[in-house]
């Protein structure tokens, strides 16, 4: 039998409406397999490493093969920039907060708070911010946290922990930080934190002891490097290098030590006040009244040379501190290569062969920094990094909103610019 016009419209039409639904069932099921790869990625963590007390050459000297490949894989300045005075307590907030000492408020590792009447005290330190610290911003965010042993962390800040936290002192060793540290990466994304901070040991206790050149330095960066490797490597183990962006970077550098200076013995004591508190080659000098000011004054005049002595009022614009009333006022600070007697070493009689907390451009100085990660370029070389900038990079990259008062800005090449 021939075929009619009218059957063979109705058959094209049948092909015509079958291919249709095949291709619609077709793209259904690839959006569907898309969104299922979508929804299998983990979000973007950043992971913040600090190692305590490594100068900026120590892993070029040393030809380091961890810090070597993750330069090669991603970003590397030539020094990170520490605040004033680069100490442990300052710089950390500092990088925390991405503001200087006279906003944050820790204006050295000992000070007194005349407002607090109070002595700065590790215990619930994280109360004596005055600016957001980075887990604070990303949990106003609604963003999962975990901080181990940073500096300034302990305690609650204005009501806000982070959501996984591991108190300095607990007995746990830098091995154990990499440990933790891969096992919240491996955990399910609803559980998964998306800024990890954590601070080791570095070469910082090394380097006071023994001096910036001393054989146990040289030991402490084999085994600081030996701990990146062990990171990186588990990172990669995770298949967490598409979602992890690994900052490694230290606090300040070493400058050996060849004077050390009481200033007790220069100021009229007299019970609490005149209250004396060194941190390193850095003196806050806190007085009570009019006569004792004037006492403490002619009592300064007698350092030793090399000894510069500020008040509020003519401390240096630059150093972001006399500002601040937790600064005494009187601040005292010593040459590169002087340090003050703390009151420790007053009556051990031990002196350090190596310190920082000097003025933050002066070479020794200067800190480590290296980043890589999805997005941060290969194989690049800064001049510098402030630690200023650290927090408004990390908030880019988190992508949570940057408090107007810090006082840094976000690295271009971190905030894919």
């Amino acid at each position: 039998m021939k075929n009619v016009p009218g059957d063979m419209d109705q058959r094209i039409s049948r092909t015509r409406r079958a291919a249709m639904a095949a291709l619609i069932l077709l793209a259904g099921l690839l959006a569907l397999a898309a969104g299922k790869g979508a929804a299998h990625q983990a979000p973007r963590t950043v992971v913040l490493l600090s190692m305590d007390g490594v100068r900026w050459d120590y892993p070029l000297r040393d030809h380091l093969p961890a810090f070597e490949a993750m330069a090669r894989n991603g970003l590397r300045a030539g020094r990170m920039i520490p605040p004033f005075p680069s100490l442990t307590f300052v710089s950390h907030t500092t990088i925390a907060t991405g503001c200087y000492p006279d906003k944050h408020g820790i204006v050295a590792n000992s000070f007194l708070d005349p407002s607090r009447h109070r002595r700065f005290s590790e215990a619930g330190e994280a109360s004596w911010l005055k600016e957001p610290p980075l887990w604070a911003l990303a949990a106003d965010a609604g963003l999962k946290t975990a901080v181990d042993a940073w500096p300034c962390s302990g305690g609650a800040y204005h009501g806000i922990r982070p959501t996984y936290y591991k108190p300095y002192g607990d007995g746990g060793s830098d091995g154990g930080t990499v440990t933790w540290i891969l096992d919240l990466l491996a955990r399910p994304d609803s559980e998964r934190p998306r800024l990890i901070m954590a601070w080791t040991h570095g070469a910082d206790h090394a380097g006071h002891a023994e001096g910036p050149d001393g054989p146990a330095v040289h030991e402490a960066m084999k085994r600081a490097d030996a701990l990146l490797a062990r990171l990186r490597k588990g990172i990669k183990a995770l298949g967490s290098e598409g979602n992890v962006d690994l900052i490694v970077l230290s606090d300040h550098g070493m400058a050996r030590v060849h004077r050390t200076v009481d200033v007790v013995k220069y100021v009229p004591k007299k019970g609490f006040f005149p209250y004396v508190a060194t941190s390193g080659p850095v003196c806050n000098v806190y007085v009570r009244g009019e006569p004792q000011r004037r006492a403490v004054a002619r009592a300064l005049t007698k350092l030793p040379k090399g000894i510069e002595v500020f008040t509020k009022a003519d401390c240096p614009a630059d150093l972001h501190y006399g500002d601040s009333p937790r600064a005494g006022d009187f601040i005292l600070l010593a040459a590169e290569g002087t340090t003050f007697r703390s009151f420790y070493q007053r009556t051990s009689g031990d002196a350090p062969a190596g310190m920082h907390g000097y003025l933050p451009r002066i070479p020794d100085m200067g800190g480590i920094f290296y980043a890589e990660g999805p997005g941060i370029p290969r194989g690049k070389e800064l001049p510098e990094v402030r630690a200023v900038d650290v927090a408004p990079s990390v908030c880019a990259m988190l992508g949570i909103e940057t408090p107007a008062g810090m006082d840094g800005r976000a690295v271009g090449a971190l905030a894919g610019r």
